[in-house]
């Protein structure tokens, strides 16, 4: 099947599954130095919606190895009943995360046991080695973003025609430094991806230096009820929309997602959902160069950490429309944003800021 005959909807839909690297290397223990981000803060945890382990809350904790150079997952669970599923993201490092899940497709998983490969090995031999490849003459200037999407699609399908078979499940948010962060969503039974494609200032994706996982989930049924939202937000091609009279306190969002648009945003993705805090108030500036830092397409995008004065909580990465995840929060009182992992967000009616007043300023004593 020729690459141009692929629809783009498709592609956008599992495109960055590309940056998977060999399972030994996210559970190796190398004995080098790990940063576990005690230098200026610890890990504050954003809610206390769940019960610490169980068999539907999977505890996973960033680490960065600085010798190796290796980001790594640890996570505590490794199969799950099948349900609502809850992901408690554990930033330890110095660098923002995600936990971005994608459902592996049988013809996947087929070609790995067909190449005596583990599914990890495979994916990353057949889409994480020519993504790299074909990246890297790009942001270094030799070919422009038309020639890397072209190079770029032809390499791929030509090595793993099931690669456009892959679909985006969510999972938590854009997680600052030194926090933690809660998002629960569905999953069927079948084997997931997670990565996280923040880069380095080198410009190598964490996923491709080793920042991925695996979850496999069961046929058995966890009955885990549905969680219950005290906020909506939905977001669409149309933008981001919320109520923006907003109390503080812990928060469920159902964050509810419309359509992807079938031509992508130009950067080859849908939309998701992130919440921002706005340390210390905010002017037109710095919403220009968070805004900037949302898209992964340039030099300068998402790159270790989000501008000075804006800190991540989390929220929800990528779906396919008609789907919804639940993000767990405790608001306190200050200025913050929901904000699209997209190209010129606020163009797009996806930048919206909004402020979580007092106590004081609501008249509650």
């Amino acid at each position: 099947m020729s690459y141009t005959k692929v629809t783009f909807q498709i592609i956008i839909a599992a495109l960055f599954t590309s940056f998977v690297f060999l399972s030994a290397s996210c559970k190796e223990n190398t004995g080098n130095s790990l940063d576990t981000f005690t230098a200026d803060r610890q890990v504050t945890s954003q809610s206390k919606f769940v019960a610490k382990g169980g068999p539907n809350v999977v505890e996973v904790t960033t680490i960065h190895d600085h010798d190796a150079n290796k980001h790594l997952f640890e996570v505590s669970e490794e199969e799950v009943p099948s349900g609502w599923t809850t992901f408690r993201l554990n930033n330890r490092t110095h660098s923002d995360h995600f936990y971005l899940l994608y459902k592996v497709p049988q013809a996947a998983i087929e070609a790995a046991d067909a190449a005596d490969r583990s599914v990890l090995d495979h994916w990353y031999q057949s889409v994480t080695v020519p993504f790299q490849e074909q990246w890297n003459p790009y942001i270094n200037g030799e070919i422009d973003f038309g020639v890397f999407v072209g190079n770029l699609f032809e390499a791929v399908l030509s090595s793993a025609p099931w690669f456009v078979e892959a679909g985006t499940m969510g999972g938590p948010g854009i997680t600052a430094a030194g926090l933690s962060s809660e998002t629960t969503v569905y999953l069927s039974p079948g084997t997931y991806l997670a990565e996280c494609y923040v880069k380095d200032e080198n410009q190598e994706f964490h996923s491709y230096n080793g920042m991925l996982d695996i979850i496999k989930v069961t046929d058995e049924s966890s009955k885990e009820k549905e969680p219950r939202a005290t906020m909506d937000v939905s977001i669409s091609q149309s933008g981001i929309d919320f109520e923006e009279s907003v109390r503080p306190g812990m928060h469920t969002v159902a964050i509810h997602f419309g359509e992807q648009p079938t031509g992508g945003y130009g950067h080859l993705l849908g939309h998701n959902v992130q919440l921002v805090r706005l340390e210390d108030g905010y002017d037109q500036s710095l919403l220009d160069e968070l805004g900037a830092w949302m898209n992964w397409t340039t030099e300068e995008g998402l790159v270790n950490r989000a501008p000075s004065g804006a800190t991540f909580l989390g929220g929800s990465m990528e779906m396919a429309g008609d789907n919804k995840a639940y993000y767990h929060v405790n608001l306190k009182p200050g200025n913050y944003a929901w904000i699209a992992e997209v190209p010129n967000p606020a163009d797009k009616n996806m930048l919206k800021t909004f402020k979580v007043p007092s106590s004081s300023e609501t008249g509650r004593r």
